[in-house]
């Protein structure tokens, strides 16, 4: 049976907001927050296409790279998720294609006095990542297993006989058109408000929405789609982008300023994400 240690295949830092990222050989990508909370990208959640991630990296403006056993490369961003790219930076490739580093496994400890043998400092570090790898993988299982318990459908009454027929229910009103505001009471309206409440922080995502209600990240797109309504990632997005425009347009505030009210991590991933919604850079757009 393979350990634990022998499932880790990478790891690396964000420079965007710190965050810990652990490639996997067979439970795909691991992200530890700053706060502690880890999330689990997998086949099954919809995200991956395999889940063996052989190799990862981050380029210089804070995007992620990654790299699978079958050779393909995604970037992720918390806006578009993992996009499979076919063209690659030749620096991003180079990364993406040096050769995995594994830990060794940790001898096991003498019995000898604490001043002979000093345990190494990265011991507790690496047992601190398995016990959240464990503890991601327990949960989703348990998440999984309850969404497959189905309420038993409602035993069918008696048909209505000649005498008793069941009356037509009356067409429902036409609706007076769309409401600028969610509907009361909708499950869109539910994760409106959690975005409302949350979007300027940098470490809110699509994965604390979904955690937030008990779900995985598809299950709650789903159910979104449904209401035919945006995804959690488009109201991120938007609530982020029209706030920036705002605070420029109002010019008291500097670019670095409007990136951290507005939920970014770093100036230059405000520029760039600014400029991909609107067309034009943050400096041009405020004049």
């Amino acid at each position: 049976m393979v350990s634990e240690s022998q499932n880790i295949n990478t790891s690396a830092i964000s420079p965007a907001d710190s965050s810990l990222w652990i490639a996997t050989s067979a439970r795909g990508l691991v992200r530890v927050g700053k706060n502690g909370k880890a999330f689990s990208y997998t086949v099954e959640k919809g995200d991956l296409q395999s889940n063996n991630i052989v190799s990862l990296t981050f380029g210089d403006d804070g995007l992620l790279w990654i790299k699978d056993d079958c050779g393909d490369v995604f970037s992720y961003s918390s806006f578009s998720g993992f996009v499979k790219q076919s063209e690659v930076p030749g620096n991003i490739a180079a990364a993406l294609s040096s050769p995995v580093i594994k830990e060794e496994a940790a001898p096991a400890p003498s019995l000898a006095p604490a001043a002979a043998h000093t345990v190494p400092y990265w011991v507790p570090v690496l047992l601190t990542i398995l016990l959240l790898i464990c503890l991601s993988v327990i949960f989703f299982r348990r998440k999984t297993t309850a969404a497959q318990v189905e309420t038993p459908a409602p035993k069918p009454g008696p048909k209505p006989g000649p005498e008793h027929k069941a009356e037509p229910k009356p067409a429902p009103k036409p609706a007076p058109g769309p409401e600028p505001e969610p509907v009361e009471g909708s499950f869109y309206e539910q994760v409106y408000t959690l975005v409302m409440e949350n979007f300027r922080n940098a470490d809110f995502g699509v994965e604390d929405v979904a955690a937030a209600f008990g779900i995985s990240r598809v299950h709650l797109n789903r159910k979104l789609k449904a209401e035919n309504s945006p995804s959690p990632s488009d109201m991120i997005k938007t609530m982020r982008m029209e706030l920036a425009a705002g605070m420029l347009k109002d010019g008291t505030h500097s670019i670095s300023e409007v990136a951290q009210e507005c939920g970014f991590s770093s100036a230059s991933y405000f520029s760039s994400a600014f400029k991909e919604y609107y067309g034009v850079a943050p400096a041009a757009y405020e004049k």
